[in-house]
């Protein structure tokens, strides 16, 4: 079944949440190997749950489009994946500098 426009929208806000989340295990991973600090394990542990949690969502958004199930879903969870993309994006930055 072709996948809905909205949950194409949510697919491709995961995808830039994955982008942005490999971005920032790229980060943790460098400052642990230069430090040693355990405040980085537990960032690398937080990047590598939410990029797994964004897998499954992936799956699970292909899954509901193919249940028929339409925008009462959808919609929401556009708002979720939106905010948590600016989550991601403005914590990128912040690491990034």
């Amino acid at each position: 079944m072709p996948i809905g426009t909205l949950w194409m929208i949510d697919l491709g806000l995961a995808v830039a949440s994955i982008a942005l989340l490999l971005g920032l295990l790229y980060i943790y991973v460098g400052n642990y190997r230069s430090l040693r600090s355990p405040f980085s394990i537990g960032l690398i542990v937080f990047a590598t749950l939410f990029l797994l949690e964004n897998l499954a969502a992936m799956y699970f958004y292909v899954a509901m489009n193919d249940s028929n199930i339409g925008a009462s879903v959808a919609v929401p969870m556009f708002v979720l994946n939106a905010a948590e993309l600016v989550g991601f994006a403005t914590l990128f930055f912040v690491s990034w500098r």
